[in-house]
Order: C-alpha cells, then sequence, then structure tokens
C-alpha cells in the first residue's frame, strides 16, 4: 500500500481587532508627541529670535543716547485731527496718559510707533528732515494719494535714517513748532507741529510735496538697528474704539497707503513691540523725575514685572490689583524696557500673575 504524506494545512493568524486598534493608538501617540516637540521647538525658535530682536532694539537705543543725550520720547495718539498719518506720532507726556491717579498712567505710558520712528527712520522728509518720497514705478501720484493714477504707492528714498531730532527730541515740535502751532500751547509735541528744518516759516507737515522738495542739511543719524524684515513690519491704520489698541497691517494686507503710515517692530508672533521709558518731567527728555508725585518707575509696570522674580532681585513696588507689591531691582533701575506679549498674544496689566497667566510668558529687556 503507497503511503501518501498528508500535506499540512496551517491557517494563517490574523490580526485581531484589539491589536489593531493598538497599533493606531500607539501610531497616533507618536504623531501627537511628534507634533508637540515640533510646537514647543517652533515656539522656542520664536522666542529666541524675538528676544534677539529686542536686544538688537536695546543696543540700538543706547547708541541713540550716545549720540543725543537722551532716550527717544513716547510716541502716542493725541491729535486725531491729523489723520492717518499722524496716528501714534504725537509726543505723550506723562500727564497727559489717560488715568485718574499717577499708577495708572505709568502703566498706560508706552508707544509702538517710536522705535520704528526713531531707531530706522520710517517717515518722511517734513517729520524727520531725511529722505525724499519717490513712485515707485515712475508715475505721476501725489503724495497724500499713494496709489493714485495708477501708481502702486510711494516709498521714501534713501529709505532709513534721520536728522538730528534736536534738543526737544521731536524735531521741533516742542521748543519751534510749526508757526501756524507755536502760538498754542496744547500744540505742542504733535505731530503736526514738527518743524524738522526748525525754519521760521516750513512747509506744513500735510504739504507732501513742498516738504519733500526742501533741502535740509546736517549729519545723517541711524539707521540704528539692521533693516526690519518686511514680516516684522507693521503700520497703524487706527485705533480700537473699545480696547483703544492700535489696528495693524502688514505689507501683504493690501493697504494702498502702507507706505506713508506710522510704522510699528512686530515680534515673531505678529504682535507690536512696545517701549516703555522711565517718566521725565514736562517736556525735557534728560530728566528721569516723573511728572505729579514724582514717585514711580518702570518697577511699577504691573505687566513687566517678571512671572518668577529671580533670587535677590526682588523689590517692592507699588501694589496691583492682587495687591502684589513684587518688582525687581532690574526693573526699578531701567532707563526703559521692551515688551512683547508672547506666544500667546495677551497680557494683563492690570497685574502681575494674572489668573489667565496671559503674563507668564511676556518678554521684557530693560537697558540703563
Amino acid at each position: 500500500m503507497q503511503n501518501h504524506a498528508e500535506p499540512i494545512l496551517r491557517a494563517r493568524r490574523g490580526f485581531t481587532l484589539t491589536e489593531l486598534l493598538a497599533v493606531v493608538a500607539i501610531i497616533v501617540l507618536l504623531i501627537g508627541t511628534l507634533l508637540v516637540a515640533l510646537n514647543f521647538g517652533a515656539s522656542r525658535a520664536q522666542q529666541a529670535k524675538t528676544l534677539f530682536l529686542m536686544n538688537s532694539i536695546s543696543s540700538g537705543l543706547s547708541q541713540f543716547e550716545k549720540d543725543f543725550g537722551y532716550m527717544p520720547p513716547v510716541l502716542g495718539r493725541r491729535d486725531a485731527a491729523a489723520g492717518a498719518r499722524g496716528q501714534g506720532r504725537d509726543v505723550v507726556k506723562y500727564p497727559q496718559v489717560s488715568g485718574s491717579t499717577d499708577l495708572e498712567k505709568q502703566q498706560l505710558w508706552y508707544s509702538y510707533t517710536t522705535l520704528a520712528e526713531y531707531l530706522v527712520g520710517y517717515g518722511h522728509r517734513g517729520e524727520d528732515g531725511y529722505g525724499v518720497f519717490r513712485d515707485v514705478d515712475g508715475q505721476s501720484a501725489a503724495i497724500n494719494t499713494p496709489g493714485a493714477a495708477g501708481a502702486p504707492g510711494l516709498r521714501e528714498a534713501p529709505p532709513f535714517g534721520i536728522r538730528s531730532p534736536g534738543s526737544d527730541g521731536c524735531w521741533g515740535a516742542i521748543d519751534s513748532p510749526q508757526p501756524a502751532f507755536s502760538g498754542n500751547p496744547n500744540f505742542r509735541g504733535y505731530y503736526r507741529a514738527r518743524n524738522a528744518s526748525f525754519a521760521a516759516a516750513p512747509a506744513a507737515v500735510t504739504n507732501g510735496a513742498a516738504v519733500n522738495d526742501a533741502a535740509f542739511e546736517g549729519r545723517v543719524y541711524g539707521p540704528y538697528i539692521d533693516t526690519i524684515d518686511d514680516k516684522l513690519l507693521g503700520a497703524i491704520t487706527g485705533f480700537d474704539p473699545v480696547s483703544g489698541e492700535p489696528i495693524i497691517v502688514t505689507a501683504d494686507s493690501g493697504n494702498n497707503e502702507f507706505e506713508e503710515l506710522p510704522k510699528v517692530i512686530l515680534d515673531y508672533w505678529g504682535q507690536p513691540i512696545a517701549y516703555y521709558r522711565q517718566p521725565y518731567t514736562n517736556d525735557d527728555l534728560r530728566s528721569t523725575v516723573a511728572d505729579g508725585s514724582g514717585s514711580y518707575d518702570l518697577g511699577d509696570v504691573f505687566l513687566l514685572r517678571p512671572w518668577t522674580v529671580r533670587a535677590g532681585d526682588n523689590e517692592e513696588g507699588a501694589a496691583d490689583l492682587n495687591n502684589d507689591t513684587t518688582s525687581s531691582v532690574e526693573l526699578r533701575s531701567a532707563t526703559y524696557a521692551l515688551f512683547s506679549r508672547g506666544k500667546d498674544k495677551q497680557r494683563d496689566a492690570t497685574r502681575r500673575r494674572d489668573p489667565n497667566e496671559y503674563n507668564q510668558d511676556n518678554l521684557v529687556v530693560t537697558g540703563r
């Protein structure tokens, strides 16, 4: 009898549903971990680049002070009648800030436009005495209406640098303002009162063509920081009626007046970097004594205070909304401070440690 080997058939065992779900869960977990790591890495990179930018601005401010003997003034919004080009460009003194007390005023005394105006030179000849607006494609267009006659707009050439702001720090707007405003004390420091040539009868800053035909001479200062990338440059088109915060647009927003609008320097999260400085008396930019009580300094600005104070840097200051008096020696002795809202793009100006933890990621750079 012939024996035939019976073939042994083994059924292939497939994955069970539980095993498949476990594998999928592991893959999802790994992808999630990777995304978290990438997001954290990107956030740390944005933080590092913003801090580098802020330190570069700080170096520029130090050089500016060496050149002129004072820190740039705080520019803000006082003269709404000046239109879009004047928004955020008026010199704001400590007592002119909204607030019922000196402490409230101190929280609001800062500028978004000072840095671009003084350290880079964004503006035009009638404002800082340097540069001439040119039509970018050679077509005819009025200075006050960029984009007219089919032109994409006007750009300043050469684009960066300033003439000396003078002893008042704002191109004559305080010491020798435009003749039309010189007899009115309410116009002292206004953007419209700037007299970049310090002339007896200069062309009005609203008359772009005449201003840019004027011959201003003297040393050119700056720019005090490297040319700002377009992605780090914003412009103010107006102010939110509720929050009072400026409305910021960028070069790619399609705004035809972008070149002429007041500029701000943005952090790497797209938010404007704020400039705070120690209060000064009246119109004397060299003074470091506050108007009013004279008892407040940058250590009393709540959102500038560190979330966690380093050992040995603890200092007492004014009480915030939480009755927290924690401040720092570094802030109390600072001449100026630069502020970024950080990754969350939020802030709470009423206290140091807020319940939403908006201030935890704030970035602050100080200088003396």
